[in-house]
């Protein structure tokens, strides 16, 4: 029986069962059977869909859990996801130098996903969150997918949140490593410009009056004034020393 001859039948029963034959009356007496018999069918088909063995319900399974979210992937299996979030806008330099710095990267499970393929045929995909700000971040623009069947092959358990790891923290920016460049022993004074040289003097350089511990000429025992004139030139006060512009001789006098 096709379906024009069900839903006459049906409509012959409804009259007969004292219905009016007005086709309001009757797509009434439709919509209360749907609502009595057929949306418990529904519901209950629904239900053992989602509890059973679906593959939606199976991948769900997989992530459920604490931590089981955050799944490990390489960076090679991540690069063309970041250079699409950039050209949408997304900022991932902070992102790739974390990952750099680990040797892999990181990502959470969002939900299953179905694509549609050139030839219109569906696949099965799982969908991750990249969180290029920060783990503690949402970011669900931000995808990455893989293939269902691919799962096993390209994701493994991240044994804790990239935040716990501490993943997210580059080790150059912290610390301060030790300079190559030889450090010599010579003392600097922090008050020396580097574009002067610091010489050493030499003691007499230092006292020019020292003549380094050589004993001193004795004053003459006589009125010769030519043995006086050689101690005084001996001890530098010969008359050599003074401004030829005016004299000032031994005793104090000023010759004009």
């Amino acid at each position: 029986m096709d379906h024009y001859s069900l839903i006459e039948n049906l409509f012959n029963d409804f009259i007969a069962a004292g219905g009016s034959p007005k086709v309001t009356e009757f797509k009434r007496h439709i919509d209360r059977l749907i609502k009595d018999k057929i949306k418990p069918l529904c519901s209950g088909r629904g239900s053992s869909a989602v509890d059973g063995s679906s593959w939606r319900s199976v991948q769900k399974a997989r992530f459920a859990g604490r931590g089981a979210k955050w799944q490990e992937v390489s960076n090679d299996e991540l690069s063309l996801t970041l250079d699409r979030l950039d050209d949408e806008g997304f900022d991932t330099a902070d992102y790739r130098s974390w990952t750099e710095e680990a040797g892999h990267a990181w990502i959470r499970y969002a939900g299953p996903r179905v694509t549609t393929g050139k030839n219109k045929e569906q696949k099965n995909m799982a969908a991750f969150e990249v969180r290029t700000v920060g783990s503690t971040y949402d970011c669900p623009k931000s995808l990455h997918y893989i293939l269902d069947e691919e799962l096993d092959d390209k994701i493994s358990p991240l044994k804790g949140t990239p935040h716990s790891l501490k993943l997210e923290v580059i080790a150059t920016k912290d610390e301060v490593k030790p300079s190559d460049d030889p450090v010599s022993d010579d003392p600097v004074s922090d008050e020396t410009d580097e574009n002067y040289e610091v010489q050493e003097l030499s003691a007499s350089e230092l006292n020019p009056y020292d003549d380094g511990g050589s004993a001193h000429a004795e004053p003459p025992t006589t009125d010769n004034p030519e043995d006086w004139e050689d101690f005084l030139a001996s001890e530098g006060l010969g008359a050599d020393q003074f401004d030829e512009d005016g004299d000032e001789d031994l005793f104090g006098t000023y010759e004009g």
